[in-house]
């Protein structure tokens, strides 16, 4: 399953959560909610127990860090709980992965914060490289992040500019007409 078969079965589990709460009959609401619940404690035991079997080899150590960062089963140990990984580590991780790529924009990124599910990280550029406009490095950072810990609120980038600030308007590259510079003249 890819992650657009992922995002429509998501979508189809919450059209009918919705569906289920719109259900008029009071019983059958409470019934379907409850089995809802039930299968949902069910899978988040079965999947608490394999973290634990994992977790007690070395080699099951390994998997569950593959596993962990595997887009989809990173969502259902988070969604149930039981990320092996912690999460700042998985957002230092994230961090670390897109340096190399920032070096090349001239742009560096440090995390700066963590707390309640909100990522505070500083964007410092130093030039202006092809496609390293503050907007895209920004994205480039929030979506690493995003990747490995989709628990995560928001994602505040400090320092990121959003247009490149050596941006030089054609006009002032032309000499200024007669008017112009009467103009300045007198405003002077």
């Amino acid at each position: 399953m890819d992650n657009g078969e992922f995002q429509e079965q998501a979508a189809k589990v919450e059209q009918s959560v919705e569906q289920v709460n719109a259900i008029v009959d009071e019983t059958a609401r409470a019934i379907a909610l409850d089995l809802m619940q039930s299968l949902m404690d069910l899978h988040g035991a079965a999947i608490a127990r394999i973290v634990e079997v994992l977790d007690s080899t070395e080699a099951g150590r390994t998997s569950l860090a593959k596993l962990g960062s595997d887009p989809l089963i990173c969502g259902l140990f988070v969604l149930y709980g039981v990320h092996p990984v912690p999460l700042d580590e998985r957002v230092k991780g994230a961090i670390e992965t897109v340096r190399p790529q920032l070096r090349k924009q001239s742009a560096a990124v440090e995390l700066i914060d963590i707390a309640d599910a909100v990522v505070r990280v500083k964007i410092e550029q130093s030039g202006h490289g092809c496609g390293s406009s503050g907007d895209g490095i920004r994205q480039t950072v929030e979506q690493a992040i995003r990747e490995v810990a989709p628990e995560v609120i928001e994602v505040v980038a400090e320092g990121a500019a959003t247009s490149p600030s050596g941006f030089v308007p054609l006009n002032k590259l032309q000499p200024a007409t007669k008017e112009e510079q009467e103009y300045e003249k007198s405003a002077a």
